[in-house]
């Protein structure tokens, strides 16, 4: 089983937290070896890997056994597409009181964790992100869509709702007693993609945050990027809100929830009706306008 001790770690491991680093993939070959080892790279030795393999069918099981890390535990299972149960799944094979993830076309710099473990470690927060760039499949550095990051430590529901403050799966580290409580990646069908973003907002309602201000991950946009695939990702954010609202918030952020809710409605309706279904933009444009009349 995964989380052996390597004889050239600290002799204080046992006093360290351990991390379960959980990647989901599917057929990313050209760039799985890159991620794990850029976990095995990490200045923080305590960790362990599970790489939930979603049935791919490119060697990628073969690539990540040859690797030969005593720490990386591969679970294969038959392809379903569904990032939340993946996700869910690899958390649950692990037993580290602190929970990571990294999808496996994304990279880490080497003092990632230990940076994030030592944030929480000194804070009563219940999770930590932190801050990221985005690379092209070559993996040199693109522009950022979301400008640049901004750190903000503390409880943050309203800055998430807003876009204030921006993460992304691959930042994140949560305490798995808080991870637990709140069930997890939610694994609603219907959230084909902004799973990070629902699971995020959960967090920062529940909990509050640290943030570690350094860039310490790097996001690669490709074509056979999940969210790139995504025709119509506004409908997917307002998804994301009113799940949200169903969770019953407390008022104030219920109140933000709906106007942002109604946005992304809109401009979901103005998406359709360009992609040439006016019945379907019909339809998001009256939700919008009962979302803005709340």
């Amino acid at each position: 089983m995964v989380g052996a001790t390597r004889n050239d770690e600290p002799s204080n491991l046992s006093t360290q937290p351990l991390i379960t680093i959980v990647m989901p993939t599917w057929n990313r070959l050209p760039f799985i070896e890159e991620a794990v080892r850029s976990v095995i790279a990490q200045t923080y030795r305590h960790w362990e890997l599970i790489v939930v393999d979603d049935g791919s069918t490119d060697g990628t099981a073969e690539r990540l056994h040859a690797i030969g890390e005593s720490r990386l535990c591969v679970l294969s299972r038959p392809h379903s597409g569904r990032l939340g149960n993946l996700r869910n799944c690899g958390a649950a094979a692990g037993t580290g009181e602190l929970i990571a993830f990294l999808d496996s076309d994304d990279v880490w710099l080497p003092q990632k964790v230990e940076l994030q473990v030592r944030a929480l470690a000194e804070s009563d927060a219940g999770w930590c992100y932190s801050g990221y760039e985005m690379m092209d499949a070559a993996g040199r550095t693109i522009p950022m869509r979301t400008g640049a990051f901004r750190p903000v430590s503390g409880q943050i529901a309203r800055e998430v709702l807003t876009y204030q403050v921006t993460s992304a799966t691959p930042t994140l580290v949560v305490r798995r007693a808080l991870f637990q409580a709140l069930g997890g990646f939610s694994e609603d069908a219907r959230l084909v993609t902004h799973e990070d973003q629902e699971l995020i907002l959960r967090l920062a309602t529940r909990a509050a945050a640290v943030a570690v201000p350094d860039i310490v991950v790097r996001v690669r946009d490709h074509p056979g990027r999940t969210t790139a695939r995504t025709r119509f990702p506004y409908e997917q954010s307002a998804l994301v809100y009113e799940m949200f609202l169903a969770g019953k918030p407390p008022a104030e952020l219920a109140f933000v929830a709906h106007r942002c809710c109604a946005r992304e409605l809109a401009n979901a309706g103005m998406k359709r009706l360009a992609s040439g279904h006016p019945m379907r933009a019909a339809m998001l444009f009256g939700r919008s306008l009962s979302h803005a009349l709340r």
